[in-house]
């Protein structure tokens, strides 16, 4: 009896002794991947020696029923600090039933640079934003095209110039960030996961791995959109309008992410619809990905998931329990103090108690979309 408690003793001592040994790998892993993280997105994007103002822009944004958003928002698009003859902001009226149409009428008449053309609803046929988005395509006199969306302001008046810069002969799409008004708010759960996926974005963008677009701010060439074929047979999806064409197009040329804060986008958080729409088919994009992009794109949640399920282990078989729990709060106070220098280096204020919870109960979140987009396929097909 007392060879076989031994016996036990050592077993349970030998699996906490490679516990622990295990922690302090993924440990080391996780800082290295955070720190190789942390200067891939603080450089510098390469911008073109010369200014593209000669090249000409087109912006294109799609409004279905959104009349009230494009009377507070357009004007922005409108006064843009852009050469004036190569300029130009096309809105495709989406099968709209409000009085988007007339307000368009009206703004036409002040503004010269706007364009308008519409959609006319057919019982017959399904419309989607894909299909807006061609015609506004096929109506621009300009190759570099951005798009934005109509609840969408820019940061600044040099937001078509700071986008149009980022293309050179060489670059297919260049996307900036968006996200929603800073209202000054302690805790913003929206405004902190949208700017989290702006991040990975960029990481993977400049890891060479083009998975993601922004339909609110991003442009690419109309030349290598023809070349493509558009959507290419796929325009009665609700998906894909974005980052499938960010895919697509990056097989023609680079795919740059415009970081200086006079290319941001701001977002109106008042449309409640809006933030949990972006969410689902964020989510349900990500489940078409290949296997083994999905598996790389979560390692670092599995990598820290791992350290905590690790600690919490050894503090219950009273293994080093001090030590266990100092790596997981390393871990934690890492992730939050990297994710106050993302913030602060993008001009995103005020997301520190968002972060702490997010550290702490994001997992949630994360588990919640993708259950949603899983059990409810029909809602993008």
């Amino acid at each position: 009896m007392v060879a076989f408690n031994t016996v036990h003793f050592h077993s349970s001592w030998d699996n906490a002794d490679a516990c622990g040994i295990l922690l302090v790998a993924l440990f080391l892993v996780h800082v290295y991947r955070l720190v190789y993280k942390i200067i891939v997105i603080s450089r510098e994007e390469d911008r073109p020696g010369k200014n593209n103002e000669d090249e000409g822009v087109s912006v294109i944004i799609t409004a279905h029923n959104r009349a009230d958003s494009l009377k507070e928002n357009l004007i922005g698009f409108l006064v843009q600090d852009y050469n004036a003859e190569k300029y130009e902001v096309i809105v495709v009226d989406d099968c709209s039933e409000d009085d988007t149409s007339e307000l368009l009428s009206r703004m036409q008449e002040e503004y010269p640079c706007l364009r308008c053309t519409r959609v006319h609803p057919d019982t017959k046929f399904r419309f989607t934003k894909k299909l807006a988005i061609n015609i506004g395509v096929l109506s621009a006199r300009h190759d570099v095209l951005l798009f934005s969306e109509a609840d969408c302001y820019p940061a600044s008046s040099s937001w078509a110039r700071e986008m149009g810069s980022c293309f050179d002969e060489e670059t297919a799409v260049v996307i900036g960030l968006s996200n929603f008004r800073d209202q000054g708010r302690l805790f913003s759960w929206k405004r902190y996961f949208r700017f989290a996926r702006f991040l990975e974005m960029l990481f993977l963008c400049r890891s060479r791995e083009s998975l993601l677009g922004d339909g609110c701010n991003m442009g690419y060439r109309k030349s290598f959109y023809m070349r493509n074929r558009g959507f290419a047979g796929n325009t009665q999806s609700y998906l894909g309008y974005d980052h499938d064409m960010a895919r697509a197009l990056a097989k023609y040329g680079k795919v740059k992410v415009c970081t200086r804060r006079e290319g941001f986008m701001h977002v109106d958080e008042r449309d409640e619809d809006k933030a949990s729409d972006d969410t689902s088919r964020y989510f349900a994009e990500k489940a078409r990905w290949p296997l083994s992009r999905r598996l790389q794109a979560r390692m670092d949640a599995s990598i820290r998931a791992s350290i905590y399920i690790l600690s919490l282990s050894l503090v219950c078989l009273k293994v080093l329990p001090a030590y266990a729990l100092a790596l997981a709060a390393t871990v934690f106070l890492l992730d939050v103090v990297s994710a106050q220098l993302f913030a602060r280096r993008f001009n995103q204020q005020h997301l520190l108690l968002t972060s702490l919870v997010a550290h702490l109960t994001g997992f949630a979140y994360r588990w919640y979309w993708h259950g949603y987009s899983f059990f409810n396929p029909k809602k993008w097909r």
